[in-house]
């Protein structure tokens, strides 16, 4: 049987329309760390932003749940492997929810159905002629499950994540013929540019792929009894890269979808599996002759005092849910993607993240919000018109040019899948805002300033925060929802709204959204 037999075959355009956002896969052999949670909320913004857009999209995430490290795990806990990865599979599933994260799809790689399509995989592979039994040697980190060529080792013996002693391996495995596909990927990464984002880490791909062979690359291991057994050779079990990567394809099939969905997939990963996902993942699936998926979105990692947040480095434990308790679920979402570009590492810093949030959620958002709603409900009864308001003096259309573009700003860089540009712009767009309010001074409507001068102050920044809290809402849903029901707004694909930026708006109170954190 064909492996696309797994995906639904009808053309109706409810399948063709689905798209997906992943996750990685995430290791399951310890409690989720902050670095999940940041992998996570950059997943879920570009969810939500599509879903924003009118577009129907599902959010897939998932525990990977075979390996060798998990079992010394498990036996170092004094439990079996199946214990183990319950409790620890059940701990990701409960965490999303307190950064107010909630998948469509939580795949577990222990679930029959996966079993079943990764023999498949398998079978097809073998009977394409890609994989054949061999043997290799080579410097293999238990904890990244992963052989790293020489070259990459520090000191020539310690793993570059994990800064632990690598283990030389010696067996029998079996290999997948991965130079077969070195030159198809290398023309899909040279002639469509913006796969891999950022763009630099599609240029050095391209790159090493011009540069040199591919070593064959071993996809089984021999003594390791906790994972899926080779169908034709039960003395073996399946590399768990293979495992984690076709759980993508076992959730897209959950959801009913077509096999071109996949080419409407996105990966959000770290750069340390940009390797699996940029040459592994996408040569399986060229060899089962399936769609490339639509983008890989690479972040940088998280430190404390300059080491990689990891399970396997207790100096680096973070518990995201204290954070998110003290920042607020909105608050951490925000400072995630506000205090550093996608690509860079950063070091979590409680200050700078409550400074951050303040500053631009609380100072220059809900403190606005705040301010023209009052002025709103208390002078003009929670209501103006365009007819009220009347034609716009030269000043207001000037900067209501200059607000509109700012907006198509924040558009395109949530296109461009750049969340840092997106919180810069936004707060750009506020400070102009409050400025603008500032310098207009409504309130001195009770001093003797023209009604309709008041009004249209109050007007545009009506309708700009309403803007802003529909853009702002993939980010910090929790205050965006606030604002926008406090301007009787109803939920919508909004970005498929038609009309221009002005209109009659509703206030229907002015409460303060948020209150001020401290360290």
């Amino acid at each position: 049987m064909s492996f696309k037999s797994l995906f639904h075959s009808s053309s109706d355009s409810r399948h063709s329309e689905q798209c997906f956002v992943t996750t990685p896969i995430f290791y399951a052999n310890g409690e989720p760390h902050l670095g999940h949670a940041y992998t996570g909320v950059v997943a879920d913004i570009l969810h939500r932003f599509n879903s924003l857009s009118g577009v129907k999209s599902h959010l897939i995430t998932g525990t990977d749940e075979h390996g060798q490290k998990i079992a010394n795990t498990a036996q170092a806990n004094q439990q079996s492997p199946e214990q183990f990865v319950e409790k620890t599979s059940r701990s990701f599933r409960n965490f999303w929810p307190q950064l107010d994260i909630n998948p469509d799809v939580f795949i577990r790689t222990t679930a029959d159905q996966h079993k079943a399509n990764i023999e498949r995989v398998w079978r097809t592979l073998e009977q394409k002629g890609d994989i054949y039994l061999g043997h290799y040697s080579g410097d293999y980190c238990v904890a990244c499950e992963q052989f790293y060529p020489e070259r990459e080792l520090l000191n020539g013996f310690l793993c570059p994540v994990h800064k632990q002693p690598i283990t030389r391996v010696e067996e029998k495995t079996y290999l997948f013929q991965l130079e077969k596909y070195r030159l198809a990927l290398l023309e899909y990464y040279q002639n469509n540019p913006g796969v891999v984002v950022p763009q630099h880490y599609q240029n050095t791909l391209i790159e090493q792929l011009a540069s040199e062979p591919l070593e064959d690359l071993s996809i089984s291991r021999i003594n390791n009894q906790w994972g899926i057994k080779v169908p034709s050779n039960q003395e073996h079990t399946v590399y768990v890269w293979i495992d984690a990567l076709f759980s993508y394809i076992t959730a897209i099939a959950e959801k009913d979808a077509d096999v071109s969905a996949i080419e409407r997939t996105e990966h959000v990963i770290g750069k340390d599996i940009l390797l699996f996902h940029a040459v592994y993942w996408p040569a399986f699936l060229l060899a089962l002759e399936l769609p490339l998926p639509k983008k890989l979105i690479v972040h940088g990692w998280w430190t404390i005092g300059g080491e990689k947040i990891s399970k396997s480095n207790p100096l680096t434990t973070v518990n995201p849910s204290s954070f998110a308790q003290r920042l607020s679920t909105d608050g951490i979402r925000y400072a995630l993607v506000r205090q550093k570009p996608l690509y860079r590492d950063g070091n979590v810093e409680l200050e700078e993240f409550t400074g951050l949030i303040n500053g631009d959620l609380l100072n220059n958002f809900a403190n606005l919000v705040k301010r023209n709603h009052t002025i709103v409900v208390k002078e003009f009864s929670g209501s103006l018109t365009l007819e009220s308001a009347g034609r716009l003096d030269s000043d207001c259309r000037t900067h209501v040019s200059e607000f509109s573009c700012d907006l198509e700003r924040i558009v395109s860089a949530y296109h461009d899948r750049d969340l840092y540009r997106v919180t810069k712009e936004c707060n750009a767009l506020l400070s102009k805002l409050n400025a603008f309010f500032h310098h207009r001074a409504p309130w001195l409507i009770r001093k003797g300033q023209p009604v309709q001068e008041s009004q249209q102050t109050c007007l545009i920044v009506c309708n700009f925060v309403r803007e802003l809290a529909w853009l702002l809402s993939p980010i910090v849903p929790e205050l965006c929802q606030h604002i926008i029901t406090e301007l009787s707004e109803q939920p919508s694909s909004h970005l498929n709204a038609s009309g221009g930026v002005l209109k009659s708006v509703e206030v229907v109170s002015a409460k303060s959204h948020l209150r001020r954190l401290s360290c």
